[in-house]
């Protein structure tokens, strides 16, 4: 049966002046829906064998304008969805209530705005997706059946030869803005994914590039550095130090630890990106950098490292804050291997005779290499240990880490 629409006045739900909610029903297949059509009126004011506001109302002419609005973009999502085999009365009230939405910029400004608040990495990720897509464009006005697999070439294209992007980094964007198209889908905007068309192909991954990880000897050498005591360089040496032996934890997580994270020789922490709590004994050999850092008047409120102690109590309510404040630090913290201007870690590794160009992150690969390579630690624990949710991220790090390991099996074999 065709779908059927008609205004409705619920009567049964006034405000305290009188008001009653007006929604258009949605009806096929005997299945209803409703939606609003934010006019409120008095019964008095409404005729119902007729559907229209009556001249009780100060402006009945304009409101009746906006009810065969609201009626004409109904009749037209039913048309639309019915072409694509995909009405229904739920069906034709998302395509409603979310056709404001019908343009890919503003639909990401709002996925953005709701993943923000779960995960500050991923909003970063995206950000970075959608400048590119939006440049590519050249405009603010992108609808999204414009959006479609040669559109997508196109984009990949641009990000080969403009960005001079690798496939990783490009599988990366393309997931960005898949999952915002998803959510097109999921309002019944689009009818499929044009990400997920067979027409469509992504550039294969390139092998897996070798990260940068330090040995326990290279490490040492690291610790035996003579520093100036409080200086940047000092603070980088120490933050480094302290992710490896906290089993690679990252820096948003390592700079936000305050004095009560670490209690009775345990570190107890809630990961910031998975949300995944830690819990785990504190090496001996960590305890003399926490020392460094600990004062007569700490508190349990205090952070560790100094990175965000400068904040107010205000400020450190402020998660944008407190992620800016992180990421200027780690930027500094991992220095520049410019010649005329080293700095940070990247200084530090070649004050150490360390040929490696270093950054916070190599404390965590550095963590997992030493686990796997010299403490046969299995995978399972592994992964508890770097706190991932999935078994598969753990097998990602051993794909860059295990090279030792498959040479030593040649040797045996051979």
């Amino acid at each position: 049966m065709p779908a059927t629409f008609k205004f409705y006045l619920r009567e049964d739900r006034p405000d305290n002046r009188g008001y009653c909610p007006l929604y258009l029903r949605i009806t096929e297949n005997r299945k209803s829906k409703y939606v609003s059509s934010g006019i409120r009126l008095k019964p008095n004011q409404w005729n119902d064998g007729k559907e229209k506001v009556n001249s009780k109302h100060r402006n009945p002419d304009k409101l009746n304008d906006d009810l065969a609005i609201i009626r004409a973009d109904a009749e037209q999502a039913y048309r639309d969805l019915k072409r694509q085999k995909q009405s229904s009365a739920d069906a034709i009230k998302k395509r409603i209530e979310h056709s404001s939405k019908d343009n890919f910029f503003k639909l990401a400004e709002d996925y953005q705005q709701e993943i923000k608040q779960t995960s500050y990495y991923t909003w970063k990720q995206n950000r970075v997706a959608i400048k590119k897509l939006r440049e590519h464009h050249g405009s603010d006005d992108l609808p999204l059946n414009f959006i479609d697999p040669a559109f997508l070439t196109e984009f990949v294209g641009k990000l080969q030869s403009k960005y001079k992007n690798k496939a990783s980094t490009i599988h990366k964007n393309i997931a960005s803005i898949k999952a915002i198209l998803d959510k097109a889908v999921l309002y019944k905007l689009i009818p499929k994914n044009p990400v997920d068309d067979k027409a469509f192909k992504l550039p294969k991954k390139n092998s897996p590039s070798s990260k940068t990880k330090l040995s326990l000897k290279q490490i040492d050498k690291l610790k035996n550095l003579d520093l100036e005591p409080y200086s940047n360089l000092w603070h980088a040496r120490n933050a480094f130090i302290l992710s490896f032996y906290f089993c690679g934890i990252r820096v948003g997580d390592l700079f936000s630890l305050k004095w009560e994270n670490v209690k009775n020789d345990r570190l107890k922490y809630t990961m910031n990106k998975t949300g995944i709590n830690i819990d785990v004994k504190i090496p001996d050999d960590c305890k003399e950098y926490l020392d460094l850092y600990r004062k007569d008047d700490s508190t349990e409120c205090d952070f560790i490292l100094p990175f965000l102690a400068d904040l107010t109590k205000k400020e450190r309510k402020n998660p944008e804050l407190v992620r800016r404040q992180i990421s200027s630090w780690n930027a500094l913290i991992n220095g520049s291997d410019n010649k005329k201007k080293e700095s940070g870690l990247k200084k530090l590794a070649k004050m150490a005779g360390i040929n490696e160009s270093l950054s916070m992150h190599a404390s965590r690969h550095s963590f997992a290499q030493y686990a796997i390579e010299e403490k046969e630690v299995p995978v399972y624990k592994l992964m508890i240990l770097l706190g991932h949710q999935n078994i598969k991220t753990t097998m990602q790090y051993l794909k860059t880490i295990n090279v030792q390991a498959a040479d030593e099996a040649i040797d045996e074999i051979f």
